[in-house]
């Protein structure tokens, strides 16, 4: 199988039995809440607002939004707010962390702590789909951000992790493509080096 559109994958997930916890770290924003509620409107996920609770609360009534009491978590301080969605997702109590309106540097802090956070004995890496109106299907790229220098071994571990993802989804055998500068292998340029072994590991 492979996914063509946002839509195909939406439709996936809503037939999901269980609907999947989202904890939205520092929800006061209007943006956030507003990409947040539609998912809920689609029946894809429920939500749990952590945040400065005034202003989510003022948000949520001037756009009509309505959710229970409970799943809201007044925490205004956005670094606090990060460690408390690391908590409930080790907690089993979420499934999911959104990023609302904190710096990325200090949502991954949380993330990645040594004694706190969500690692899980390999590699942490980004993965995103993309939607392109003239292409057939969506496209994947990774990684766009968590690691920022890769060693091979990394290299190896982000395909990995991108290959574990699509799988799950049902994609029977995922085409990856290792992108450089240039096509053609120069061993000055090590990024064409590393693709070229990346290429030979898949063949073998």
């Amino acid at each position: 199988m492979v996914i063509k559109d946002f839509q195909q994958l939406v439709k996936m997930v809503s037939n999901f039995k269980e609907k999947k916890k989202v904890v939205v770290v520092a929800a006061h924003d209007e943006h956030t809440l507003e990409a947040i509620f539609k998912a809920k409107g689609d029946n894809l996920v429920e939500p749990i607002l952590v945040g400065d609770k005034g202003r989510i609360q003022e948000i949520l009534d001037k756009n009509g939004f309505c959710i229970a009491e409970e799943s809201i978590i007044n925490i205004p301080d956005e670094r606090e707010a990060a460690y408390k969605a690391v908590e409930l997702i080790n907690e089993n109590k979420a499934d999911f962390i959104m990023k609302g309106k904190i710096q990325t540097a200090d949502l991954l802090k949380a993330v990645v702590d040594k004694e706190k956070g969500i690692r899980t004995g390999r590699l942490m890496t980004h993965f995103a789909f993309l939607e392109i109106p003239t292409y057939h299907k969506l496209v994947v790229i990774t990684d766009g951000g968590m690691v920022m220098y890769p060693t091979f071994e990394q290299k190896k571990g982000i395909v990995q992790n991108a290959v574990d993802v699509l799988l799950s989804l049902g994609y029977e055998k995922p085409k990856v493509a290792v992108l450089a500068a240039v096509e053609k292998v120069n061993p000055k340029m090590p990024e064409t080096v590393d693709g070229y072994e990346l290429k030979k590991m898949a063949i073998s």
